[in-house]
């Protein structure tokens, strides 16, 4: 009986998801089969190029190792982490602050024609902050900004996804 009633419910959670549309988000199907792309950040240790790379690479877009064997590229050319007081206690001491992270980036076809020009992503959080707990609020701060740097790589392939690669220079919204 527990098995049945098991395997029912696999069946009706498998077709609730199909019926909404829900899908693995993988790379952007826009560039056309077979072109590669190559992403490069003005930061030789740039966690989200690198991260951004296995992603998409992992997800079925083929990933150029040179922009000379590249048609399309991907240029990060900055990326920021900032931190600013949101609110202070009593005793003046900053009680919670708001995490920052942005990335500025382009897109360039082989020709040298811009598809996307200093698109910026930001992902913002809260924290909280007690003086007590310095070890502990250091190490959830550095939770979120791994959660912010996912994010950010999802909005910028979410980016990336809505490049229209055919269109005139004219109609192309930077």
């Amino acid at each position: 009986m527990q098995k049945a009633f098991s395997t029912l419910f696999v069946i009706l959670l498998l077709a609730a998801i199909t019926s909404c549309g829900w899908h693995l988000r993988g790379a952007p199907k826009n560039f056309p089969p077979g072109s590669k792309l190559y992403i490069t950040s003005q930061d030789p240790r740039s966690d989200i190029a690198e991260s951004l790379t296995r992603l998409l690479q992992s997800g079925g877009l083929p990933i150029a190792e040179s922009p000379q064997e590249a048609d399309y590229a991907l240029t990060i050319h900055k990326e920021t982490e900032r931190r600013r007081t949101v609110s202070v206690d009593a005793r003046g001491r900053a009680s919670e602050y708001e995490l920052i992270t942005s990335a500025v980036y382009s897109v360039q076809d082989r020709s040298g024609n811009v598809l996307l020009n200093n698109a910026e992503a930001d992902v913002y959080r809260t924290l909280e902050w007690d003086d007590n707990q310095v070890v502990s609020k250091g190490e959830e701060e550095r939770l979120l900004r791994e959660e912010m740097r996912r994010e950010l790589i999802g909005r910028i392939i979410d980016r990336l996804r809505r490049i229209d690669v055919d269109a005139p220079a004219e109609d192309r919204s930077y």
